[in-house]
């Protein structure tokens, strides 16, 4: 995932089974103090991906820097060079680079086909919406509605979805009162020519329908 050549380093598995794909490594280092002229031992951990669940805890092994799988992960394990406990031929195999990159682009694949297919099924409801009721769903203040939810954390597609669906409910509510007022009206209409009425007669229902 790094264009660089990526940094190794050897240490001992100190957790492992905790975490879904992730182990904790503990590797050591030499540091000189100038004040007593003496080196000592440095510990210090890193938690390492481990794709196939292969690691086991006090296993001697082999990282690699430049994986960057999540905030704290940034590393993966190449190789296990002394295994404790379970002999490494009874366990799944380490991945090589190769392999770790193609499985991330078949990831990424499968991703964006989901993404399209996605897209396409949103564009068909959309034209059956525009071929059936005539409705048309305007979403004001995309830009805005995007930079507030930037900016608390949360995606603005989510935002605007809800806002379409919400226009969406509110135009079927209004033609639904357009036809029930439509009903009303033609049900007063025939009443007045049975009865031979005028309009002042039926004034006051009128307005309360607002025709």
């Amino acid at each position: 995932m790094s264009s660089r050549h990526p940094a190794t380093l050897c240490g001992v598995v100190v957790s492992a089974g905790k975490m879904m794909k992730a182990v904790k490594v503990r590797t050591s280092k030499q540091v000189y103090n100038s004040f007593i002229r003496k080196h000592f031992t440095v510990p210090r951990s890193y938690l390492v991906s481990d794709p196939t669940s292969s690691l086991r805890t006090g296993d001697v092994v082999r990282i690699a820097s430049g994986w960057h799988v999540s905030k704290l992960i940034r590393h993966v394990v190449t190789e296990i060079l002394a295994p404790y406990g379970t002999p490494v031929e009874e366990r799944p195999r380490v991945m090589s680079e190769e392999e770790r990159v193609r499985k991330l682009e078949e990831k990424r694949e499968r991703k964006l086909e989901r993404r399209r297919v996605r897209k396409e099924r949103e564009r068909e409801g959309l034209g059956e919406g525009e071929e059936g009721g005539g409705v048309v769903v305007e979403v004001g203040g995309a830009k805005a509605s995007r930079a507030r939810t930037r900016k608390h954390g949360v995606r603005a597609g989510a935002v605007i979805k809800e806002l379409a669906r919400e226009n969406v409910r509110k135009a079927g509510g209004r033609e639904g009162k357009v036809v029930r007022n439509e009903a009303e009206a033609e049900r007063l209409q025939s009443e007045l020519d049975e009865k031979g009425l005028g309009v002042e007669d039926v004034e006051p229902r009128l307005k309360g329908l607002g025709i």
